[in-house]
C-alpha cells in the first residue's frame, strides 16, 4: 500500500507565539505616534471651532448693526467669569449692553466641553470678547492659548487685534504653560 501524506491544516503554537509577539512589537511602537495623531487634531478642532464661532459674532454684530458677545461658559446659559474656555463658549446679540446673555436674547452658537486633554485659556483679564456693529473688538487685543496633553512645545494660539479680526500664532511660553498646566481644569 502506497502511504498518503497528509497536508498540515493549522498552525502550530510556536507559529501563533511568534506572530503574537510580532503583532506587540508593532503594537507598541505605533501606539505613541497615534496617541500624538489624535492629540493634534482634537487641538486642531477645538482651534477650528473656536474660531468659527467668534467669526460668526464678528459677522453678526456686522449685519445686524448690534453688539455682540462672545463668552466662556460652564453652564451653557450664563458667561463665566474666567479664562476657561474648554468648558463651552456662547455667542448672542446682546441687545440691553449688559454683557450678560438674558431671557430673550438671539443666541448666535453655542460651543460644547472640549474633549478631556484640550484646554483653552484667554489672556488674563479678558473674559469675553464684545463685538460692536462696525465689527470692531471692544477692549485690548486678546489671545486663546490652545493646549493639549502633547505639552507646551505643541500649544497654539489664536489672537485677536482691536479691529477684531483672528491670526493663528504662538503662544508665549508662560501663555502655554498656563494654558497646559488647565487641561485637567
Amino acid at each position: 500500500m502506497i502511504a498518503l501524506k497528509r497536508a498540515s491544516k493549522g498552525v502550530t503554537l510556536v507559529e501563533l507565539i511568534m506572530v503574537t509577539a510580532i503583532l506587540s512589537v508593532l503594537a507598541s511602537v505605533a501606539y505613541p505616534a497615534f496617541a500624538d495623531l489624535r492629540q493634534a487634531g482634537a487641538a486642531r478642532s477645538a482651534r477650528s471651532e473656536l474660531t468659527v464661532a467668534i467669526s460668526q459674532a464678528r459677522s453678526t454684530a456686522i449685519m445686524q448693526r448690534q453688539n455682540v458677545i462672545a463668552c466662556p461658559t460652564s453652564d451653557h446659559m450664563r458667561c463665566s467669569q474666567d479664562l476657561h474656555w474648554h468648558h463651552g463658549w456662547l455667542v448672542f446679540v446682546d441687545e440691553n449692553r449688559n454683557r450678560e446673555h438674558d431671557d430673550g436674547e438671539t443666541l448666535v452658537a453655542s460651543g460644547q466641553a472640549l474633549p478631556a486633554g484640550i484646554a483653552v485659556l484667554s489672556t488674563r483679564g479678558r473674559y469675553q470678547i464684545r463685538y460692536q456693529p462696525d465689527g470692531t473688538a471692544d477692549g485690548s487685543n486678546m489671545t486663546l492659548t490652545v493646549c493639549d496633553r502633547r505639552g507646551t512645545s505643541k500649544a497654539s494660539s489664536l489672537v485677536m487685534n482691536n479691529s477684531g479680526r483672528l491670526r493663528l500664532g504662538t503662544p508665549s511660553p508662560a501663555q502655554a504653560a498656563a494654558a497646559c498646566a488647565a487641561i485637567n481644569n
